[in-house]
């Protein structure tokens, strides 16, 4: 199924994102160089990474990038207790295809001050299996849509060589999650929340070498009855935090050294999951991100590679068989992230180059390839509670699995032009 995401102050659409719901990075050049952009410039499209990058731009610039994003999400699970232990169907997510367009534009003030502006989508997560010809793959008709687009506005000042940054950014995201239960298909509707936050930025210069850092602070969403419906529909009494889905703060150090006309770069991020609402409440833990890329660039055209690696923030909670249906919480949080956020893939490859058209047109081209990664979580006793609800005896002897199969690739263009 194809969805087209346009991004704008007000509107953006689902997307599935790589480093838990958050994008690899932003913008045609860091894509094809593994995603580092703390300390290496990559002009206006810098403005998606550490500002402080901006520090290289000369005059006035401005880019733009579209991305087409492939997941390809299998699902299967005997949680219900209407399918027989094992005799569940694997069936693909039609959430396989979204369109991810992307707008940066600096300009240099003088020799000490530059200032952008930037508008693009930055995480997102979703399926789709709300197709009743999937039934026997247990997925409860899960449809999941998350989406999340940020302006940044940041101003960067450089004095010798050490450039500041700081930027107010607003974001707008939606949400958007229905389901089918014994009891009947939800009526969620999709809702939309606004937040501000801040992000920052540091680079120093050092003959060659380049450092960096950055951190992007926490922004507070809540989603209308579309959280708390799920919870309640699912009897998931644990989860306190209510429609709240708050995107996380991040920080990152990053370094680049120029031997001529290559670059070596690589980036170390930190992502809080397990500190803000919403994603601490289903089990989700800080994750540590690692990039390294390189890049070998001449007047006339330029050649990248990278690699970026992620741990799964998404943790296994412990779903086992109880005579008492205790774990039925955490099994059905197990069964909600694999079915509804399955965020799992960790490794990521990319290649990318640029191509000089004139003195002031480039354009720029990135693939990224994502490895499958599996991943099975015990649902035994999400199993056992419905058992339980239809009258029946929960047992130690229960056992269900949810399985989830997920990988990526992805495809941008791109185009800077100088003036």
């Amino acid at each position: 199924m194809k969805k087209i995401i346009l991004l704008s102050a007000t509107t953006s659409a689902m997307l599935l994102a790589t480093n838990g719901d958050i994008m690899l990075r932003d913008g045609a050049k860091a894509s094809g160089m593994g995603g580092v952009g703390i300390a290496i410039s990559h002009g206006s499209e810098s403005l998606y990474s550490n500002p402080a990058m901006i520090k290289d731009v000369k005059g006035s610039e401005f880019s733009g990038y579209l991305t087409m994003f492939q997941p390809d999400v299998q699902f299967s699970s005997d949680a219900s207790a209407r399918i027989p232990q094992g005799a569940a169907s694997k069936s693909k997510s039609d959430a396989d295809r979204s369109f991810i367009p992307g707008f940066a534009y600096v300009h240099r003030n003088n020799d000490h001050v530059v200032w952008g502006i930037s508008v693009a989508g930055t995480a997102g997560m979703g399926t789709d299996y709300n197709d009743v010809a999937k039934a026997g793959s247990g997925a409860f008709g899960m449809e999941t849509q998350l989406a999340i687009a940020k302006i940044s506005v940041p101003i960067a000042y450089t004095v010798n060589d050490l450039t500041i940054a700081v930027a107010p950014v607003l974001q707008y995201s939606t949400l958007e999650m229905n389901y089918d239960t014994p009891f009947g298909r939800s009526t969620n509707e999709e809702d939309s929340s606004v937040g501000f936050g801040l992000a920052a930025g540091l680079a120093y210069d050092i003959g060659s070498l380049t450092l960096g850092a950055e951190f992007k602070s926490k922004i507070e969403t809540n989603y209308k009855n579309n959280i708390s419906s799920a919870v309640r529909d699912f009897g998931i009494a644990s989860v306190t935090s209510g429609d709240q889905l708050d995107q996380p703060a991040e920080f990152g150090i990053g370094a680049a050294y120029r031997m001529g006309n290559s670059v070596v770069a690589i980036d170390l991020r930190r992502v809080n999951w397990g500190e803000v609402a919403g994603y601490k409440d289903f089990g989700w833990e800080n994750q540590n991100v690692v990039a390294v890329g390189y890049e070998y660039a001449t007047p006339s055209w330029a050649v990248r590679a990278g690699y970026n690696y992620g741990k799964s923030p998404i943790t296994e909670q412990d779903g086992s068989a109880t005579a008492n249906a205790g774990n039925y919480a955490n099994a059905a949080k197990n069964f909600f992230n694999l079915a509804g956020f399955p965020a799992m893939v960790e490794e990521h490859y990319t290649v990318g180059g640029d191509y000089t058209v004139s003195d002031n047109l480039a354009m720029t081209l990135a693939f990224v390839y994502t490895p499958e990664e599996t991943n099975s979580f015990n649902t035994s006793d999400l199993t056992n509670g419905q058992i339980a609800q239809g009258g029946g005896i929960p047992s130690t002897a229960t056992a269900s699995t949810a399985t989830v199969n997920h990988s990526q690739s992805a495809v941008t263009v791109g185009a800077t032009y100088k003036f």
